[in-house]
């Protein structure tokens, strides 16, 4: 895993010691695909549900229920402002009108048997498209929570689990395609420096 934050993390930090310094972590999370690209790309069985497959850079084995953990992230050892963004191009394949949702769960870093049952993890945003037959759309989500978020508890500082279900109701098929998925991590490491 450090492997792959190394390969998809790009660290900012605003090197003067006062309350005013920023250490930011930008995750690309569409660049964990590599060769695999087609992972992000696929159809879901409907009525059905899938949760998203991200491939791990490193070769690491994917655990379904348990998300994708992103840990060891340099720097950043209490992240106080978590932001995510996820866009998902959605096809109406069929013959029928379908309704699609996407949504984004925040767990623990331990819990790695499901982070789809609401046992520490969360639904932390999520949204439904309408397609007539042969209609796209796009699914958007962003969500953004900070230090006074009762769900920054799920986020320690052994890291944090995301994943994605996505979801397809009606009487046709669906074609989906990730075109962004990104997670923000900041962190103010010197808050109890008086702000000059």
């Amino acid at each position: 895993m450090k492997k792959l934050l190394l390969l998809t993390i790009s660290l900012l930090a605003l090197v003067s010691c006062s309350a005013h310094t920023v250490v930011v972590a930008d995750i690309d999370l569409l660049s964990l695909a590599g060769d695999t690209a087609a992972e992000l790309e696929g159809d879901v069985t409907v009525p059905g549900s899938i949760q998203l497959f991200i491939p791990d850079a490193d070769g690491a084995p994917y655990t379904p229920d348990g998300g994708y953990l992103i840990d060891g992230i340099p720097a950043l050892s209490s992240i106080n402002n978590l932001a995510i963004s996820l866009a998902v191009a959605v096809e109406n394949t069929g013959s029928g009108p379908l309704t699609f949702t996407a949504d984004f769960r925040l767990g623990k870093a331990d819990d790695s048997s499901n982070i789809y049952d609401d046992v520490d993890d969360v639904s932390l945003a999520s949204s439904t498209v309408d397609l007539a037959p042969g209609e796209n759309g796009t699914v958007k989500l962003a969500a953004e929570i900070d230090g006074d978020d009762p769900n920054m508890e799920l986020v320690g500082s052994d890291g944090f689990r995301v994943g994605v279900k996505l979801a397809a109701n009606g009487s046709t098929s669906v074609h989906y395609r990730v075109t962004e998925f990104r997670i923000v991590a900041k962190q103010r490491p010197f808050d109890l420096i008086p702000a000059p």
